[in-house]
């Protein structure tokens, strides 16, 4: 069957080197239909195999060769010359010319016809190599068009030169269907064009949030990055209502009401990308902050090996996600990447066999597959009821976004102890102290030992720009800080980020996870029925080998994945 659809050369080519099963690829192959999306992505997203292990198995199937486009030098006079529409489309890369030979790296060899037209399109002979679809996207963003400080300086300089001032009123501006966002709008307004280049711009330096604020005598613009908010801009104080108005008639939020927070959502595409951005607005004593968060699905890992469990550590989650019931809980504070970590698990778990069902609040990423329901409590749709309406949906898998009360909590419980296989979040600061705080919402004690079956609590830690990574000693006085042993540690070399154009001079360049996770014992289970606490819980989990955060922070620093001041900035001493 797969063999007669003609977008399948992938699915067949993965099939037949047995790196899928057949069940895996006709679910993929209908979610690429349904959706519309590139099997080669899809493959990523569902943990098949990462971007580099598809990169590199296509390239040795075709006999190409692998590029680390990032680390290669390309000539950008060569990726003008082309048409953008068509490199974007096919995400390819022209790399440098030699003689009648023109160099080329793309992400999907199967489509032959890709190779053809650019002979057409350049009268040259292709020599092609096969580079990672993300490295490709990031190359033609920098050089054909993703907006600069540059653009953002042109566009406020338009806006000085139409003079536009005050407010914008409703009937000023055309309204725009939701999705209908075009982000190279060349000959759009000024105040349009400012906040095009505003969202265009985070999408490209992989910002999670924008932060839009107006002060007393100041209105800025931060971005945060790797969990770090930076200054972007300080457009002139007179324009803020005018910005900020523009942002609530794309987001549907209403622009006369701002004496209330409101919430909205904008739906746009960037490039190949679909974007949705969660916009969130708060009435302060200066006029309304901003805050829009983006969720970029291209970008969102969903393979578990990816995201820096240390390998005991992913054992015993891989084990947990696979029982027929029982509750996983992951915890740990907003922005930590509880929803990266539980959709990834939701990936592995996703299958035509499953009935898997969510409650979320909000729906941060839409999965073929997963039947979600979005809370809104506002008309009754609480997490409690949407389980108990679960309850009667003849589920396999439930997900619930977070436990906040004990109600859900209560109902959550009974569906793990009645067949079903929970997985929710919880606000702790560690995996010891959240089964104390199941009890604390007034779940019985013996209820949360017999359910719970897995805790994870998790933190993100900033990984160490691999372009100026460079080696650096520490004093034997800051190991010991750190609880380290530097007798221990001789010969080891410790890194630092130097900072460079590609990581804006902070040494940090994207963020890895570090896991606390606990298994349910049955050591762990008598004292959670004698009503243990958190730290002789913790005492006991230690002496069976948890790893605790602090323990995982550390190994990232030994390994030069990210260094000593991160490890103090994310944990804290045992």
């Amino acid at each position: 069957m797969l063999s007669q659809q003609q977008n399948a050369r992938l699915l067949n080519l993965l099939l037949r080197n047995k790196k899928i099963s057949r069940e895996e690829a006709e679910v993929i192959l209908r979610e690429a239909k349904m959706a519309k999306k590139p099997i080669r992505e899809l493959v990523v997203q569902r943990g098949v195999m990462s971007e580099e292990e598809l990169a590199r198995f296509l390239a040795r199937t075709y006999n190409m060769e692998y590029l680390d486009l990032p680390k290669y030098e390309i000539n950008e006079d060569l990726v003008r010359k082309i048409p953008e529409s068509f490199l974007r489309k096919n995400l390819v890369i022209p790399l440098r010319r030699k003689g009648r030979r023109l160099m080329v790296a793309l992400a999907d060899p199967t489509q032959s016809q890709v190779i053809e037209d650019l002979q057409f399109l350049t009268g040259s002979d292709i020599q092609p190599y096969v580079a990672k679809a993300s490295d490709i996207q990031a190359t033609l963003d920098k050089v054909l068009g993703a907006p600069s400080q540059d653009f953002l300086k042109e566009a406020m300089e338009a806006i000085e030169e139409e003079g536009v001032e005050g407010e914008v009123e409703v009937g000023e501006v055309e309204e725009e269907e939701a999705g209908a966002v075009d982000l190279t709008a060349a000959a759009a307004a000024p105040v349009v064009k400012l906040v095009n280049g505003l969202l265009a711009q985070a999408i490209q330096m992989g910002a999670s949030d924008i932060h839009v604020e107006p002060y007393e005598k100041d209105f800025r613009v931060r971005f945060r990055m790797d969990g770090v908010l930076h200054e972007v801009m300080h457009p002139p104080y007179k324009y803020k209502n005018a910005v900020i108005s523009r942002i609530k008639i794309i987001s549907k939020l209403d622009i006369a009401e701002r004496r209330r927070p409101q919430d909205g959502r904008i739906r746009l595409r960037y490039g190949n990308r679909e974007v949705d951005i969660r916009v969130s607005t708060v009435p302060t004593v200066y006029g309304e902050k901003v805050v829009m968060r983006i969720l970029d699905k291209s970008a969102l890992s969903v393979n578990l090996e990816n995201l820096g469990f240390e390998e005991e550590a992913l054992k015993l989650f891989m084990d947990a996600i696979h029982k027929p019931y029982g509750m996983i809980l992951v915890t740990g504070p907003t922005g930590s990447g509880k929803s990266t970590t539980l959709y990834s698990a939701m990936q592995i778990l996703n299958k035509p066999e499953v009935n898997i069902m969510t409650a979320e609040d909000p729906v941060e990423y839409n999965f073929h597959g997963l039947n979600q329901v979005q809370i809104r409590e506002e008309i009754g749709l609480t997490f409690a009821s949407a389980l108990r309406a679960f309850l009667r949906q003849d589920p396999d898998i439930i997900l619930v976004g977070e436990i906040r009360d004990k109600e859900t909590a209560d109902i959550a419980v009974k569906a793990a102890l009645t067949g079903h296989l929970v997985l929710s979040t919880l606000h702790t600061n560690d995996a010891p102290s959240t089964v104390v705080r199941m009890v604390d919402m007034g779940v019985e004690p013996f209820l949360v030992s017999a359910s719970v079956i897995l805790v994870v609590a998790q933190r993100l830690m900033r990984k160490i720009c691999p372009n100026c990574k460079a080696p650096v000693e520490y004093h034997p006085e800051d190991l010991r800080e750190l609880g380290l042993n530097p007798e221990e540690l001789t010969g080891v070399t410790f890194y630092k980020g130097e900072g460079c154009e590609k990581c804006k001079n902070t040494g940090y360049k994207g963020r890895t996870g570090i896991y606390e996770v606990m298994a349910m014992t049955p050591e762990i289970r008598e004292a959670i029925n004698e009503g243990a606490t958190t730290q002789e819980i913790r005492e006991i989990a230690l002496e069976q080998g948890m790893i605790t955060l602090r323990d995982a922070a550390l190994r990232k620093f030994i390994n030069g994945i990210s260094t000593r001041e991160e490890v103090l900035r994310v944990t804290m001493e045992e």
